[in-house]
């Protein structure tokens, strides 16, 4: 990488800057402008649409040095979510962790989709998220509908540790109950539930080594990976939620590209109706849902 030597100087903001993205470019990361601006606006504590509006003013040394080492990094590939420690996620800074699934943005669809059907639920609505990861799910609807209760579970001590650190940050932690579990063990009778959304694993084994060295570096293979192609986990998840929903009851999945029509195959075999499809912003069928009117 053509990175000059920072060391004991300042150099002005667009030099520093250009040079990060041309080392960024020429080791093949997507985006390298945004990535170099967010992670100058990491050093300099400023937000990355502010940092080079003054292009001349010089970065101190030990920022150009930080700067440096974190673009160094950015050029092995490692994630800008783990290099910064957070992610933005619904107009929320998410931390993020080793060992811990990053947020993605197609995961928005499902918290703007749960938010609205919320929004028609009276009272104080109780919601599990199932594999609640980082908790930005869990965290995104209790910020939204301070009303509503949610339960977080994942399998992951990593994953609740962090889930909890955030959910503190947000001030939600005394409406988002947390606790390590796989999935739904260890919740009870049915019923207790108005709500359940989760967005599992679902990527085929045969995908993996075909996914970005960002995403095979950043994330665990188990937040992402769920059998051979990608659908081991919806059907024990559409049951156990069948049982734990109260009558008329909503269940929420995030699904894989072309994943939908299969996925309310299982829904409907569980016992849901009112099966429907929400698209994200790239028209992709991106979350099913599903009621319990058994009653």
């Amino acid at each position: 990488m053509n990175l000059e030597d920072q060391k004991g100087t300042e150099h002005r903001r667009r030099a520093v800057y250009s040079r990060a993205v041309r080392a960024l470019r020429q080791a093949g990361v997507p985006n390298p402008e945004l990535d170099a601006s967010v992670i100058m606006g990491f050093v300099t504590e400023e937000p990355p649409e502010k940092v080079l509006l003054d292009r001349d003013r010089p970065l101190a040394p030990q920022q150009a040095l930080h700067y440096r080492d974190l673009i160094v990094r950015r050029c092995g590939r490692e994630p800008v979510s783990q290099i910064v420690g957070y992610r933005e996620f619904y107009s929320l800074t998410i931390g993020v962790a080793p060992g811990v699934l990053t947020p993605r943005p197609e995961t928005e669809t499902l918290v703007e989709e749960a938010i609205r059907c919320l929004e028609g639920m009276a009272g104080a609505p109780a919601v599990l998220d199932i594999g609640t990861g980082s908790g930005n799910i869990a965290i995104a609807l209790a910020t939204a509908v301070p009303r509503c209760r949610v339960v977080a579970v994942d399998i992951s001590r990593a994953a609740v540790r962090t889930a909890d650190a955030n959910a503190r940050r947000h001030g939600v932690r005394d409406r988002v109950l947390l606790f390590r579990g796989d999935r739904t063990e260890g919740l009870g009778a049915g019923g207790c539930f108005d709500m359940i959304v989760s967005n599992p694993p679902y990527i085929g084994e045969n995908e993996f080594d075909r996914l970005s060295p960002e995403v095979r570096k950043g994330d665990p293979r188990e937040a992402l990976v769920a059998g051979i192609e990608g659908y081991g986990l919806f059907e024990p998840i559409a049951e156990q939620s069948f049982r734990l929903l109260r009558p008329a009851g909503i269940l929420l999945l995030e699904v894989g590209m072309g994943q939908a029509p299969r996925v309310a195959e299982i829904l409907a075999r569980a016992g849901f109706s009112g099966l429907r499809v929400v698209d994200d912003l790239a028209g992709t069928g991106r979350v099913v849902a599903g009621s319990r009117n058994d009653a």
